[in-house]
């Protein structure tokens, strides 16, 4: 064998050795982790912070049916999940109602199953991380039902909002200064309509999904303000004062959605917003869209015939019958 030959085996023999290495050391740290996660069980009389305080990240928290009075802090990455998945019978009640009952600092936090009420200066769900899943809760009498808000040093993004049942909260679902998130299949209202209490609101919120949502009796249906392409898709806005709002919103596309029964005459208002496109949106029987938008809203792909021009120095009205 050359030396040439001899210096080639060496080196082959060390890159297996370095492959072999590295499959190993992986191999141990995905074992590690396996291992480290575990199922926490909380039973009615129990605490749910304790099980928190005790858990690692990556752990589950499981819920027994039963009254728990708390106001609970999540700083690590948890879910937390009643043990029958969706029940009216796992209730978190705000035990300071001058606090939220959910107060999550931390990414990739799953929170499914629960009926959550009586933070009623705050929030029922205060979400200040990101990738995370709230799924199949109750959430009523509280001032905000589901909040997801940016810190200075936290970017909330990719929440996904799905399946909740949301009633007689000041705001139904409020994003502030967040994006790409999904809100999907919530059902938002109210025993009656209220001045300001509003369904879905949207502040300094781009990039989000409002798909398959049911909002009724409330001040604003879907409001939007200083946010811009989101995607309003098949939701169903129904019995509000004023239906859908954008303020200062621009690049938005509201498509297929059902909007009837609003007490204010126009279904759709813009304001200073540009760009915005509105196809598809229905009505209920015997009924028409009505889009009003002011002058200052310019390049807007609107359907409909006009139906008046200038009304109070406006922009106009459309009417798609």
């Amino acid at each position: 064998m050359t030396p040439m030959q001899t210096n080639k085996k060496f080196i082959f023999i060390i890159l297996l050795v370095c492959v072999a290495s590295i499959y190993l050391i992986n191999t141990q740290a995905t074992d590690k982790n396996s291992y480290n996660s575990a199922n926490i069980t909380v039973y009615s009389g129990d605490s749910i912070q304790q099980a928190i305080n005790s858990a690692k990240s990556g752990d589950t928290i499981i819920v027994s049916p039963g009254l728990y009075k708390e106001n609970l802090i999540l700083d690590k990455s948890l879910v937390i999940i009643s043990k029958e998945g969706r029940s009216a019978n796992t209730v978190i009640e705000a035990e300071d109602p001058e606090k939220d009952v959910f107060h999550v600092t931390a990414n990739n936090v799953t929170i499914k199953g629960f009926n959550i009420t009586g933070a009623q200066s705050n929030c029922g769900i205060y979400y200040r991380g990101s990738y995370g899943n709230i799924t199949n809760n109750i959430l009523i009498y509280n001032k905000y039902g589901i909040l997801l808000k940016k810190s200075l040093l936290i970017d909330s993004k990719n929440v996904t909002i799905e399946n909740n049942v949301l009633s007689d909260n000041e705001n139904g679902i409020y994003l502030q200064d967040t994006h790409d998130n999904c809100l999907e299949n919530n059902s938002i209202s109210n025993g009656e309509i209220k001045v300001n209490v509003n369904g879905i609101y949207l502040e300094d919120s781009d990039n989000n999904k409002l798909v398959d949502n049911n909002i009724s009796n409330s001040w604003r249906g879907i409001y939007l303000i200083d946010s811009s392409n989101n995607k309003l898709n098949k939701n169903i806005v129904s019995s509000n004062y004023f239906s859908i709002d954008l303020l200062n919103s621009n690049n938005n596309r509201l498509l297929n959605n059902l909007i009837n029964l609003n007490a204010y005459t126009f279904s759709i208002t813009l304001g200073n917003s540009h760009y915005n496109i509105l196809k598809d949106n229905k009505a209920g029987s015997d009924a028409d869209i009505k889009v009003f938008y002011t002058p200052n809203s310019k390049n807007n792909a609107l359907e409909g015939e006009q139906y008046s021009v200038n009304e109070q120095h406006t922009g106009g009205v459309l009417r798609v019958k």
